[in-house]
């Protein structure tokens, strides 16, 4: 499918995490187009999303409700799923999965990155992994408890290092690596840790992670493929397009224009 860039460019600064849900169920309508953007949404290979259509009060059970990654009355959840197999999975799965979670966050709904803090196990009782495939992350998916978040506004700002201090080189030369990096720079990260660095040129945005640690058990690419999606996103309403390239750690990939 193409990607619907305004919409999703739009829901970079809307979506917020939210952990308490009303336990509302989404209108058929909303189900079938999260469906539908699971299924057709295969920018790469080696990478999918699966909605199951259960409360997942398992899957978010246990140790996990001691921290404040509890999640509570979720209706549905998304399940992340990659071919330990393919190359770069990790940043892929993080691309694919925002993907699904703006296209959420359009419709209205909320949603909470999570790749730690649930059980792996018990997603897999749930659905049919192939050979070679693993769950790597999972939101719930729905409406927020408190009304005045229904539809993923939330009034907290970001917390977000400056982008002085994520840029290398020190260079932002044009008005589309500015919006493409602005987007960038807001993109969610386990325990906002913010791993991406980004060396820019008039034609490039270069993602590096400043660590291959797995704090909070996620892989640091996982987090870079995010902000890959949202440096696309950026360049597209900005009027350019471009294509990924993947690189070795300490890089992750670099876009650069057509």
């Amino acid at each position: 499918m193409d990607i619907p860039s305004d919409s999703w460019y739009r829901a970079i600064s809307l979506r917020h995490s939210q952990r308490k849900f009303s336990g509302e169920v989404p209108s058929d309508d909303v189900t079938v187009r999260i469906e539908r953007v699971c299924n057709e949404f295969r920018p790469f290979n080696g990478v999918r999303a699966v909605l199951v259509s259960d409360p997942g009060k398992e899957v978010f059970k246990g140790a996990v409700g001691e921290f404040f990654y509890k999640v509570t009355q979720t209706p549905y959840y998304i399940t992340f799923i990659g071919d330990m197999t393919a190359p770069n999975v990790q940043s892929i799965t993080g691309y694919l999965g925002e993907g699904v979670i703006l296209e959420a966050t359009s419709l209205g709904l909320n949603t909470c990155w999570v790749g730690g803090f649930y059980r792996p196990e018990e997603v897999m009782k749930q659905i049919d992994l192939e050979e070679g495939e693993r769950v790597l992350g999972v939101t719930p998916i729905g409406y927020s408890k408190v009304e005045t978040d229904r539809v993923g506004v939330s009034t907290k700002p970001y917390r977000r290092q400056s982008l002085d201090k994520l840029i290398v080189n020190g260079k932002v030369s044009n008005e589309w690596t500015k919006t493409a990096l602005e987007a960038a720079r807001i993109a969610p990260s386990a325990g906002n840790r913010q791993p991406w660095r980004f060396h820019v040129t008039d034609d490039s945005i270069t993602v590096s992670t400043d660590s291959n640690r797995k704090d909070f058990h996620v892989s640091r690419r996982l987090d870079c493929g995010i902000s890959m999606l949202h440096i696309e996103l950026g360049a597209l309403v900005s009027g350019v397009r471009g294509s990924w390239e993947f690189l070795e750690h300490p890089e992750v990939a670099r876009y650069r224009l057509k």
